[in-house]
């Protein structure tokens, strides 16, 4: 498509592959299907950002042993008090719903994997953890009988620092059963309860959500595809008072297993918890395997306040410090249903949102291809989606433009949506090599200038984005590019 501008400038070709919400949701892309290899480094293991000298795991993969699954095998270890246990994260900052679907299996009878695992405490799930300014953890060097206190041989370890909020599913407190454990923690002080209670004992899966807004977290959980969402704790509580959180979390997922071999060390009290921590004993007997099918981040909706969080029906029973018969579904919570639960839980897919909103359904007809023109205005529907136009109006198509002043060249464009896709403004003479001039990532934010002399400047109120650039002799063509994310 080649639109004219006046003053020698031309787009060319006006390629806009931009996948966004018309509300921003600048978390989506941290989400993980867990169905492309290559992403796995971008998972960070809490025990290499601490400096922890043991590996918390004997294998962690994505899609490789199991196609489309995060497969983790720990090792003997667990999250308890001064105890730490094994965590893959990403950092998010400000508000959040996370929701993950775990498949628990077991190793003690390698012909049947299946079977609920038979060492206590042996668990996988969702965890938002509290970052430390701990990087070198284990001896500095390396040993495994150190002299107490940590700081003596090269740690910066600090105890008493352990900050965090987590729901896992496989085999508690009494194990070879199918259970949930909820563990809060507050300056490695930890409060938990566990139970059975409104789980199908044949379900090796369990679908589970954490939403924090604010100083509240809520805990959801989910047993069967058609299985109702469960409230099952909001933080704080009378029993379990809220961590010492920032605006920045570790969120992510943890596995651990065979309390039976940690117990001991716990205890003994925060010497042995240390030790424990850095040289696990090798004569342990994990007993997990876990297996996550995705992984998916959003922000909250608006409407999903802190004190609709806070007014929220939980299955927590205060009195007993256990949970509650029978469990508190989420329709309970009016105010906050109809942004929980299954209206979260779907993949990260902006442009695919946009789609279905805009022809009602009609997604999967050619009517709505991304490359489509339904309206007949010469802008695709991907253009339509970054631009803000109606794909089924021919009237409300948008353009760029561009005007010449002086020796500068300016090239204006509000987009609609604010991330999703890496987003380019090239330049070229002649029409087939290409430049670029400048561009923002995947996630959005900052926009990045590449071309000598160009600049850059993002209209606070409008959202117009205009560059500016010095004229060369001859025409010059632009072109507005973006590309998906993998």
């Amino acid at each position: 498509m080649t639109v004219p501008f006046l003053l020698d400038v031309r787009v060319a070709r006006l390629l806009i592959v931009l996948p966004g919400l018309a509300v921003a949701d600048d978390i989506g892309w941290l989400g993980d299907e867990f169905d492309n290899a290559a992403r796995f480094p971008e998972w960070q293991d809490l025990g290499v950002v601490e400096g922890w000298h043991t590996p918390s795991y004997e294998v962690a993969d994505i899609d490789t042993i199991e196609p489309g699954r995060f497969h983790i095998v720990p090792g003997a270890i667990t999250w308890f008090n001064h105890l730490r246990g094994l965590l893959f994260f990403k950092e998010v900052t400000g508000d959040f719903v996370a929701t993950t679907r775990v498949r628990v299996l077991s190793r003690h009878n390698p012909a049947n994997p299946t079977e609920p695992p038979n060492r206590s405490f042996s668990l996988t799930g969702i965890f938002v953890h509290g970052p430390r300014d701990i990087t070198q953890a284990a001896p500095d060097p390396y040993t495994t009988n150190p002299v107490w206190p940590p700081a003596d041989f090269g740690s910066d370890y600090v105890p008493n620092t352990e900050n965090y909020i987590f729901l896992s599913y496989g085999s508690a407190g009494n194990p070879g059963t199918r259970q949930f454990e909820i563990k809060a923690t507050r300056n490695s002080s930890s409060r938990l309860y566990y139970s059975s209670n409104g789980i199908d004992q044949a379900e090796t899966e369990a679908w589970l959500q954490l939403v924090r807004v604010g100083d509240t977290v809520v805990c959801l959980r989910k047993h069967g595809a058609d299985g109702e969402w469960v409230v099952e704790n909001r933080y704080p509580n009378p029993d379990h008072p809220f961590p010492e959180f920032g605006e920045t979390l570790q969120v992510g997922l943890t596995a651990y297993t065979d309390w039976e071999t940690a117990g001991p060390y716990s205890n003994a009290g925060l010497e042995s918890s240390y030790h424990f921590n850095y040289a696990p004993p090798v004569t342990g007997q994990p007993d997990l395997i876990s297996q996550v099918d995705y992984f998916r981040l959003r922000r909250p909706d608006p409407a999903l306040t802190e004190a609709v969080l806070q007014g929220m029906s939980v299955s927590y029973d205060s009195a007993a410090n256990a949970t509650a018969n029978p469990p508190v579904l989420l329709s309970a919570s009016v105010a906050a249903a109809p942004w929980l639960g299954n209206a979260v839980d779907r993949a990260y897919e902006p442009y695919g949102d946009w789609r279905v909103a805009e022809f009602e359904g009609e997604a999967s007809l050619p009517l709505a291809d991304p490359d489509a023109d339904p309206d007949g205005d010469g802008l695709r529907n991907l253009i339509e989606f970054v631009l803000g136009g109606d794909p089924l109006n021919a009237a409300s198509a948008p353009s760029p433009v561009a005007h010449r002043e002086g020796t500068g060249l300016h090239y204006s464009f509000t987009p609609a949506v604010s991330d999703g896709a890496v987003v380019e403004l090239l330049q070229s003479t002649d029409l087939f090599e290409w430049s670029p001039v400048i561009s923002r990532p995947v996630q959005g934010g900052d926009w990045q200038t590449h071309a000598a002399g160009a600049s850059v400047e993002v209209n606070a109120e409008t959202g117009e984005v205009t560059v500016s650039l010095p004229l060369s002799p001859g025409r010059v063509f632009l072109r507005l590019a973006a590309t998906l994310p993998p």
